[in-house]
C-alpha cells in the first residue's frame, strides 16, 4: 500500500504554553488538496490537547475530542523512498507490508489480522517519498489494545525468510499492477523526470530486483536502524481522557529503546532545465495525457496560492483547464489538476483522459493556455463596469469550495491524526498562519503571480499513453 512527509518539542506542562502550541500546530494543518486539512480553530470546551516527548525521544500529540466513540492511532516514521539507496530501493515498501501482514515476536500475521477483525478496527499503512504512516482506528473501549497493537507491529516485528518470500510475491504483483495502470505508470514517469538526480526520483514501490533478492537478515537490519522511537512520532485523536491517555502511552511506548538515527537532510529539488516528453504504448483503449510541473514544497509560502490555483484550474464544475479544449471543440473524458507538496519539492500534475487522436492537440492547447495563466482574470474585481456583473468569480468560488471541504473534514479524526503526524515530521515553521485566513486573503494578483512562477514556464514533463498499434 503506497501513497502518494523535524520540529522542536514544545513544553506540555504549562497550560498557557500548551494552548499556544496547539494553535500553532492546528494552524499549520494545511493542504486540502494534498493532506487532510482538519482544524484551525481554538479548542472547544470538551477538547483538550497535549504535545510531549517520551524519554526515548518519541514525539507525541494527544487530542481529546468526544464527537465519536473512536480513537485514531497514527504512527509516522521519518523514513520514505527518499532515504533508500539503489541497493535498498524497495525496503521501506516491504517493511510496510510485513508490519501489516507478516507477524511479530508474539503474534503471527494471521493472529494480527484476526485481532483487528475482532476489535472492529480500521488498519492500514502507506509508504511515501518523505515518510511512512501506520494508521489504526478502533472503538474507544479498545484504546489499550490499539496502542499495544501499533507498538507490537512496528517495534516487535519478526521477519522470517518464509514469510518474506510470501510477501515479495504480493509486492511484485502490486508493482506489475502499477506498470499496467496508465495513470499510475505515467505518474511514476513524471516523478522520475521531474526529480532527476534527487532522492525523490526513486520509485515508492521499489526496485523489482532488490525486492526479489531481499533477505530477512537485510530487512531486519534496515528495520532496526530506522524503526526507533527517536525517528517516529505518534498522534492519538479521539474519545478518551487526556491524562489517562498520556499515562497509557508512557507505560506502553516509553520502554522501547531510543535507538540512534542521525537526522537526514536533503537538498531542495533542483529546477527542471528543459521540457521532457515521454511516450508509451499500452494495452488501453483511450489516450492519457499527464503533465507534471515543478511546484513549491511543504514549507514554501507559495503553497496557499498554488492550492487555490489548482482548485480554479482543475476542479469544480467548470475547471478553467477545459477552456482551451472547448474552444477547439476537443472533447475530453476527464481532466483534473492536483498539487503534491513534499518536504524538499512539489509537483503540480494535470491528468487528461481523451481520445488518442486528440492527444497532440490537447497537449499543445493546454501548454499554450498554461503560459497565459499569468495574465488571466480570476475575480470579478478584475473587470470594469457591466463586465463585472456578468463575469464568473473563479477566485471566490474556489475559496468557498475549499472552506466547504474544510468544514466537512472537521469530524474526521483519522485524517486529523494523520495531519498531525505529517506536521510534526514535515513542518519547519511553528509560526504558520491560519490556513483558511491565508486562502481568503489571496487576490487575483497573487494567483497570477503563482501562475507566472509555476505554470507559465517552459519546464514541463509531458507523458502520453497511447493504445498499442495494431499489427
Amino acid at each position: 500500500m503506497v501513497s502518494s512527509q523535524n520540529t522542536s518539542c514544545f513544553p506540555s506542562g504549562d497550560v498557557v504554553l500548551l494552548k499556544r502550541m496547539m494553535k500553532r500546530i492546528l494552524r499549520g494543518l494545511r493542504g486540502i488538496v494534498v493532506f487532510a486539512l482538519i482544524l484551525s480553530f481554538p479548542l472547544q470546551a470538551q477538547e483538550k490537547a497535549s504535545h510531549f516527548k517520551l524519554e526515548n525521544g518519541m514525539e507525541v500529540f494527544c487530542y481529546e475530542r468526544h464527537s465519536l466513540p473512536l480513537i485514531h492511532v497514527v504512527v509516522g516514521v521519518n523514513l520514505g523512498s527518499k532515504d533508500e539507496t539503489k541497493k535498498t530501493s524497495g525496503m521501506v515498501h516491504i517493511l510496510e507490508h510485513c508490519a501489516l501482514f507478516r507477524g511479530t515476536e508474539t503474534r503471527s500475521g494471521t493472529q494480527v489480522a484476526q485481532d483487528v477483525r475482532e476489535h472492529g478496527a480500521y488498519f492500514n499503512a502507506h509508504t511515501g517519498r518523505d515518510l511512512s504512516l501506520f494508521e489504526l482506528a478502533v472503538p474507544s473501549e479498545y484504546a489499550d489494545w490499539g496502542l499495544k497493537n501499533q507498538k507490537n507491529i512496528l517495534f516487535q516485528l519478526k521477519i522470517t525468510q518464509e514469510e518474506l518470500e510470501k510477501e515479495k510475491q504480493i509486492i511484485l504483483e502490486e508493482i506489475n499492477q502499477v506498470e499496467d495502470d496508465p495513470l499510475k505508470y505515467a505518474t511514476s514517469l513524471i516523478y522520475q523526470n521531474l526529480f532527476q538526480s534527487h532522492p525523490y526520483q526513486k520509485p515508492i514501490y521499489g526496485n523489482k530486483k532488490n525486492i526479489e533478492n531481499a533477505t530477512g537478515e537485510q530487512l531486519e537490519k534496515f528495520h532496526k536502524k530506522f524503526f526507533v522511537p527517536s525517528n517516529c512520532v505518534l498522534s492519538v485523536v479521539g474519545d478518551f481522557s487526556l491524562e489517562e491517555m498520556k499515562e497509557k502511552i508512557k507505560s506502553i511506548f516509553e520502554n522501547i529503546p531510543e535507538g540512534n538515527v542521525s537526522p537526514r537532510q536533503y537538498p531542495q529539488a533542483p529546477p527542471l532545465e528543459k521540457k521532457i516528453e515521454k511516450k508509451k504504448e499500452m494495452d488501453v483503449q483511450q489516450g492519457y495525457l499527464v503533465i507534471g510541473v515543478p511546484a513549491p514544497d511543504y514549507n514554501h509560502p507559495d503553497q496557499y496560492a498554488v492550492d487555490l490555483l489548482t482548485e480554479i484550474m482543475g476542479r469544480g464544475v467548470k475547471p478553467l483547464l477545459n477552456t482551451p479544449l472547448q474552444k477547439r471543440r476537443v472533447n475530453v473524458h476527464s481532466i483534473s489538476m492536483s498539487y503534491n507538496s513534499l518536504k524538499y519539492g512539489g509537483v503540480i500534475q494535470i491528468n487528461v483522459r481523451i481520445d488518442p487522436k486528440n492527444i497532440h492537440t490537447a497537449q499543445r492547447e493546454i501548454i499554450q493556455y498554461l503560459k497565459k495563466t499569468r495574465r488571466l482574470n480570476y475575480s470579478k474585481n478584475d473587470y470594469m463596469g457591466a463586465q463585472r456583473f456578468h463575469a464568473l468569480d473563479y477566485l471566490k468560488s474556489a475559496q468557498n469550495r475549499i472552506k466547504h471541504r474544510f468544514h466537512q473534514s472537521q469530524e474526521k479524526g483519522r485524517n486529523l491524526a494523520v495531519s498531525l503526524v505529517r506536521f510534526m515530521l514535515l513542518n519547519k515553521d511553528p509560526e504558520r498562519g491560519n490556513y483558511i485566513d491565508q486562502i481568503e486573503k489571496l487576490s487575483s494578483t497573487d494567483i497570477r503571480k503563482a501562475a507566472g512562477n509555476y505554470l507559465s514556464t517552459s519546464e514541463y514533463v509531458v507523458v502520453s499513453i497511447l493504445p498499442q498499434k495494431k499489427e
